[in-house]
């Protein structure tokens, strides 16, 4: 028997938690142990192909007029006053799994509506990036009480 039904505890209600963004009140899922090792892998893990052509897709494209002493290009990588746009996609897919992950956790108050469709397009097209941090920021505050003071360290 689970613990939770021993005691019971209706796990959902427990593992709710909300914070309020703009005026506009929200509430979040607090994962489990293991289903935050799969968000984190998930991120850490996520393809950057798609991303990686995106962004180097315009600089192959003009790369007769663009090819300088800031601008090299290499085989598989385009470098950009010493910094990989390889790098930078990495850093970009990853930031973007990680908002669509956050908000994922959101409760939907829609009835009978569920987040598992989810997609950052979709995420991206409603709320301008800042946006997306905050509300990221929010929810890790909110899963993880801890969240601010661990990253102090």
């Amino acid at each position: 028997m689970k613990l939770s039904e021993i005691l019971k505890v209706n796990q959902q209600i427990l593992r709710t938690r909300s914070f309020v963004l703009g005026g506009q009140n929200f509430k979040v899922r607090v994962p489990l142990a293991s289903e935050m090792e799969i968000i984190n892998k998930r991120v850490s893990e996520v393809d950057i192909t798609k991303k990686t052509e995106e962004l180097i897709k315009p600089l192959l494209e003009k790369k007769e007029t663009l090819q300088s002493d800031s601008i090299v290009y290499l085989d598989d990588d385009v470098i950009v006053d010493g910094r990989s746009v390889k790098n930078l996609a990495k850093i970009t897919a990853q930031t973007e799994q990680r908002v669509l992950e956050m908000v994922k956790l959101l409760v939907p108050e829609m009835e009978g509506a569920n987040m598992d469709e989810l997609t950052y397009e979709e995420i991206n097209s409603e709320f301008p990036f800042p946006v997306q941090l905050e509300l990221m920021k929010k929810i890790a505050e909110v899963i993880s009480p801890s969240y601010e003071e661990t990253k102090k360290n």
